[in-house]
């Protein structure tokens, strides 16, 4: 693949450091005061002063309520296995800043991304006061555009924050859009119908392609979209919606089969080093996005991008004996899609969950679909603000349990790690053990989780 300009931007002869070792990380940190303030006026007028970064690279911009993240990363393998120098934006992290930062396959390096967020941080000051508090999310996103076009980025898959339309990552005209599915989520700021919350995800769409994952019914509002747009739709293949896009198969062998324009073309023999089922889904989305993008795929070089690409959280084995599993599923569809996925696979009993799940959450109905994989309960909650106490999480499962057939112990153990170690001696070593409910947890457990518990 060709490698080359694709924008005049240019990056300033002037770098800025930070002014101490780490501070950029405080700052970021006391940005998470200010919340969130959906908008793009502030993000919009940061990367103007910053000389548009954003136009340095192409993008694939990737929405949708479950499986972003992880679309994302397959997409970025997809394009540095095709010659390209590719970039990826993630959230949340788990393991450091960096990691929703990725350059080539690796969190960019930290002076890299300290410079870039120390750039805005000097922006951010100079801002109009009307147009109020910059957010941590918004001061990321800027940075990491800043970051990718310093870091000489060709093409980059962008993971948005919520929703899309006044998501701050919705300031780049991207020629490839993927939807990954639509579920209820945030309807206090995305609107109470799926019909409502879809029409906030599409709003990114800006003309050129947009694929779409299993919409459930939403086919139409999607083809709508794209046509106002300007924008060609792609849709999943399944049973009620016919599409020109199609993927069967298992994680350890699948084939994704795609027809832009009509021409089919066909990628077999593919892996994604997962049990997890939802992830062959993914992949397909990211396969069809790189090659709506690059215009041709190698079935090589795709094999070997998706064979080579583990994504943190999700399903993710951590230990043996017992075996340590770490999910993030964080609503009632990601539950329903982990819960598919564990049936497929060999879970040994018993097995006992560690189980954080922020307020805003539909915490209920998560809990419900958490209660028939388990045999034990430890509840935790995670540093994260929003997270139930360890003793609110406690009693709803018990309510739940009150309602369901399942007989289910509860504990209750408020530090994170406290409650894994308790869930590994109630597993002994040949049961096992699930960690979830939220991506913030496994945060709070990044030095278990990615060290090896």
């Amino acid at each position: 693949m060709h490698r080359g300009d694709t924008a005049p931007w240019r990056a300033r002869e002037s770098r800025v450091s930070p002014a101490e070792p780490h501070g950029w990380v405080a700052y970021l940190e006391s940005l998470a005061a200010f919340g969130m303030r959906p908008g793009l006026e502030r993000v919009s007028e940061l990367l103007a002063r910053l000389g548009r970064p954003q136009d340095a690279y192409r993008v694939v911009h990737v929405v949708g309520t479950n499986g972003k993240s992880s679309t994302t990363r397959y997409c970025e393998a997809l394009l540095r296995a095709h010659g390209l120098r590719s970039g990826a934006y993630l959230s949340p992290h788990i393991s450091g800043w960096t990691e929703r930062v990725i350059v080539d396959g690796r969190p960019v390096g930290e002076p890299v991304f300290a410079a870039a967020v120390e750039r805005v941080r000097a922006d951010v000051a100079g801002l109009p006061v009307e147009l109020g508090e910059t957010t941590q999310f918004e001061v990321l996103t800027v940075a990491a555009l800043l970051a990718f076009a310093e870091s000489g980025v060709e093409a980059v898959a962008l993971e948005a924050g919520l929703g899309g339309r006044l998501d701050a990552t919705n300031v780049v005209k991207a020629p490839v859009v993927v939807l990954s599915n639509i579920a209820m989520e945030h309807t206090e700021v995305l609107g109470g119908t799926r019909e409502l919350i879809f029409a906030e995800k599409a709003a990114v769409i800006k003309g050129g392609d947009a694929v779409f994952g299993e919409l459930d019914g939403l086919e139409g509002e999607a083809r709508r979209a794209c046509s106002a747009a300007g924008a060609t739709p792609h849709f999943l293949r399944d049973s009620a919606w016919p599409g020109d896009l199609a993927v069967s198969g298992s994680p350890e062998d699948f084939a994704v089969t795609f027809a832009p324009a009509g021409r089919l073309e066909r990628w077999a023999g593919l892996r994604v080093p997962t049990p997890a089922l939802y992830q062959v889904q993914n992949a397909a989305l990211a396969v069809a996005a790189a090659r709506l993008l690059l215009g041709g795929l190698e079935e090589a070089a795709v094999r070997q991008a998706l064979a080579g690409t583990a994504v943190p959280g999700r399903l993710q084995v951590v230990a043996q004996r017992p075996l340590v599993l770490a999910d993030g599923a964080h609503n009632p569809d990601g539950v329903r899609a982990l819960a598919q996925s564990l049936a497929a696979v060999h879970v040994p009993r018993p097995c006992v969950g560690v189980l954080a799940i922020m307020r805003d959450k539909d915490y209920p109905a998560m809990i419900a679909g958490f209660l028939p994989l388990l045999d034990r309960v430890v509840c935790t909650q995670a540093s994260e603000p929003r997270s139930l106490t360890a003793d609110e999480l406690a009693a709803a499962v018990r309510e739940a349990e009150a309602t369901s057939s399942r007989e289910t112990t509860v504990e209750v153990a408020a530090d994170p790690h406290a409650a894994l170690a308790r869930a590994r001696e109630l597993a002994g070593t040949d049961g096992s053990v699930l960690v979830g409910g939220s991506l913030y947890l496994l945060e709070d457990l990044r030095d278990v989780l990615t060290g090896g518990a």
